[in-house]
C-alpha cells in the first residue's frame, strides 16, 4: 500500500473532478477514504466515490441510532494524508478558523499528519482578503497548497480560481505521503525520447522514439517511492506532476546530464540519442533549388560512457534497441563497453513492439550477472517489472 489518504470533497462544481483524483490515487496504490460535504454530495453521488475507493463515502457524522459517531478520531490515527480537492472558500475558511460543523471539517480538525488542499472558486472569492488570510494561516501551519489555475470558470468568467488538473493534485498528494516502496528515498533521473540534430535553421536529423518507455519508467519509479526527474526530448508528453527538464540536441542532453546526474542515485538512460549529427550546421534555410544536398556526418559523444560517476554512483541503466537475432550478445557488449550497471535490450524488428508502440519486450542483463527475460506487454507493466527486478542491485550499489 502506498499510503492511506482521506479525500475531502467540498461543494463546488469542480467536485466531479475529484473522481479522477480518486482514481489516480487508487491506481498509485493508495487506500482512499472519501469524506464529502453535503453540498458536494449534491454534485456527485457518494456511491461513485464508494465504488471507486471500496470504502463508504462519509457525508454525515451520524451513521445510525446505535453508531457512536466518532469515526473521525479512529481514522485520524491511521491516515497519512488529508487531501481536500476541491477546497471551496467556505471549507478553507473553516479549516483556518478551526470550525468543525460537518463530517469533513470535523475530520480535518482531528487529522494528525500531512494536509494538502486544492482550492477552486470564482476569481473574486479567491482574491478576497478573508480567503487570502485563511490561505496564509493554513500555509503557516504547514498545509501544502495546489494553487488554482487561470481558465474558464463555471460562471463563464475567465480568471484565477480553476481547480488544478487531477494529475497535478494526485502528484502533490503522492509527494506528501511518507516514502514507501522498494525505491523509497532514491533520487531517479530518467532520460526519454529522441534528440534532434540541426541541419539548418529548419531541418533536423532525428529518430522515431516517442519517449513512452522513459515516461513509463518515470511514472513507475515514482509509484515505487522514488523522487523522479524526467529529462525529456522533443515531442515527449510528460504527465503533469512529474518534474521535467527539456533537451533538444545531444549537446543539450550532455549538458543536462553533467548538471543533474551527480545528484541522482539512479540514472535510467532510455533516451534515443543520435549516433551522428551534421559536421556543420548551415546558416538560415538551405534552398532545394540549389540542387542536391550532401551531408557530412560526425559521430556524437557517447553520453552513457562519458557520464561522470565518481565511486560508481549513480547506478546507471542503459537501453539497447537491437535486432532480435543478436539482441543479447550486442546488449552484453554494450554493457561492458559503457561501464553501466545494467542494460535493457529491446528488439527493433518484431511487429507491434518497440518504438512508437505501446508495448515491448526486454532482456535485462546486469554487471553482477542477473539475467531476466520479460515477455511482451504494455510499457507501464514492463517498466514496473524492470524496476522491481533491479531494486535489489540498486539498493546494494555504492553510496547506498
Amino acid at each position: 500500500m502506498r499510503g492511506r489518504v482521506v479525500l475531502g470533497v467540498s461543494g463546488g462544481i469542480a467536485a466531479f473532478r475529484a473522481v479522477e483524483v480518486l482514481r489516480l490515487l487508487v491506481k498509485a496504490g493508495c487506500r482512499v477514504h472519501p469524506i464529502l460535504t453535503r453540498n458536494a454530495a449534491r454534485f456527485v453521488t457518494p456511491r461513485t466515490f464508494a465504488v471507486l475507493s471500496g470504502k463508504v463515502a462519509q457525508v454525515s457524522l451520524w451513521h445510525g441510532p446505535t453508531a457512536p459517531g466518532i469515526d473521525h478520531t479512529d481514522l485520524s490515527r491511521v491516515a497519512d494524508l488529508l487531501l481536500v480537492a476541491p477546497a471551496t472558500a467556505n471549507v478553507l475558511a473553516k479549516m483556518a478558523a478551526g470550525v468543525a460543523d460537518d463530517a469533513l471539517t470535523t475530520y480535518a480538525l482531528a487529522h494528525r499528519r500531512a494536509v494538502v488542499v486544492a482550492p477552486a472558486m470564482n476569481t473574486v472569492m479567491w482574491l478576497q482578503p478573508a480567503i487570502r488570510e485563511a490561505m496564509a494561516t493554513l500555509k503557516a501551519r504547514g498545509v501544502a497548497v495546489v494553487e488554482p489555475v487561470a481558465g474558464l470558470l463555471a460562471d463563464g468568467e475567465v480568471g484565477d480560481g480553476k481547480l488544478a488538473e487531477p494529475e497535478v493534485i494526485a502528484a502533490a498528494a503522492l509527494d506528501a505521503l511518507p516514502p514507501a516502496g522498494p525505491l523509497a528515498g532514491l533520487r531517479v533521473l530518467v532520460t526519454a525520447g529522441p534528440t534532434r540534430e540541426r541541419i539548418d535553421a529548419v531541418r533536423v536529423i532525428s529518430n522515431r522514439s516517442s519517449g513512452r518507455m522513459g515516461v513509463a519508467l518515470a511514472e513507475q519509479a515514482r509509484l515505487l517511492g522514488a523522487a523522479v526527474t524526467v529529462a525529456a526530448g522533443p515531442g515527449v508528453s510528460v504527465p503533469a506532476g512529474l518534474a521535467c527538464e527539456r533537451f533538444e540536441s545531444t549537446a543539450d542532453l550532455e549538458d543536462l546530464l553533467a548538471r543533474r546526474a551527480g545528484a541522482a542515485d539512479v540514472v535510467l538512460h532510455a533516451a534515443a540519442v543520435a549516433d551522428f549529427r551534421p559536421a556543420t550546421v548551415a546558416e538560415g534555410k538551405l534552398d532545394r533549388r540549389a540542387g542536391g544536398l550532401a551531408l557530412e556526418l560526425a559521430p556524437t559523444p557517447d553520453l552513457a560512457k562519458g557520464m561522470p560517476r565518481p565511486g560508481g554512483r549513480p547506478f546507471l541503466v542503459i537501453f539497447a534497441a537491437e535486432r532480435a537475432a543478436d539482441l543479447e550478445p550486442r546488449a552484453a557488449r554494450k554493457l561492458a563497453e559503457k561501464g553501466a550497471d545494467a542494460v535493457v535490450a529491446n528488439p527493433i524488428d518484431e511487429a507491434g513492439l518497440g518504438m512508437e508502440t505501446p508495448a515491448n519486450r526486454a532482456v535485462l542483463l546486469t554487471r553482477l550477472g542477473l539475467r531476466c527475460e520479460l515477455p511482451a506487454q504494455g510499457k507501464d507493466a514492463l517498466a514496473r517489472e524492470l524496476l522491481l527486478a533491479l531494486a535489489g542491485e540498486i539498493l546494494a550499489a555504492p553510496g547506498r
